[in-house]
């Protein structure tokens, strides 16, 4: 695993994604957390990279915490006030995803072949294979001022498209849709899910 002129803020952030936004932090830090770039790698030791490849995205930011603990003698605290947050819901009519099995393949419109566990955007719209509901939590919540938390109930991993920018987080650069870009909610209600607006003590908390 390997950043290349990073800042220590967006180390931070890849470990907690889910929890906290960069523009979330706050306490008596370093300022270089924000200002200054370093390079960070770690290595896996060879005993281990078979348990480290079985890792889904979610255990690998779970390492990096531990890590970030070690390195940097980090330490974290949630503010668990009360939050505006979107619950991502399965609809009154069910969810409509097709399962991921093993060996699945999508054949992409522009010709492109997805194989194993992946997301390749065509133009606006993205397309996920063996993806879990928690991670497409993760990954709307990269286009909203709010958190996005998970509270379909659905456990496996699914194929499916969505329109939604490519972006890396929420952040202060993430690319924010505009009113001509696909509706987010429209691609959900296609695939039978739904946001739906709470007040939250955290997000773990909702």
């Amino acid at each position: 695993m390997a950043y290349h002129c990073e800042l220590i803020s967006r180390l931070v952030y890849f470990a907690y994604s889910g929890l906290v936004k960069i523009d979330d932090f706050n306490g008596d830090y370093p300022a270089w957390v924000d200002t200054d770039r370093y390079e960070f790698i770690a290595k896996v030791a060879p005993e281990d990279v078979p348990a480290w490849q079985k890792l889904d995205l979610i255990g690998r930011r779970l390492v990096m915490r531990g890590m970030l603990a070690t390195t940097l003698k980090l330490k974290m605290s949630l503010v668990t006030d009360k939050e505006p947050v979107y619950l991502l819901t399965v609809a009154k009519g069910g969810a409509k995803l097709k399962p991921y099995m093993d060996g699945d393949q999508t054949k992409l419109p522009d010709g492109r072949t997805q194989t194993g566990r992946v997301a390749n955007w065509v133009g606006v719209v993205a397309y996920f294979q063996d993806t879990t509901m928690p991670q497409l939590a993760q990954l709307l919540g990269a286009h909203f001022d709010k958190h996005v938390v998970d509270r379909t109930g659905l456990t496996a991993a699914y194929n499916f498209s969505i329109p939604v920018i490519q972006g890396g987080g929420f952040d202060r650069y993430v690319h924010r849709p505009t009113e001509e870009d696909p509706s987010i909610a429209e691609g959900l209600a296609d695939l039978g899910l739904l946001l739906v607006a709470r007040r939250c003590q955290s997000p773990v908390g909702c």
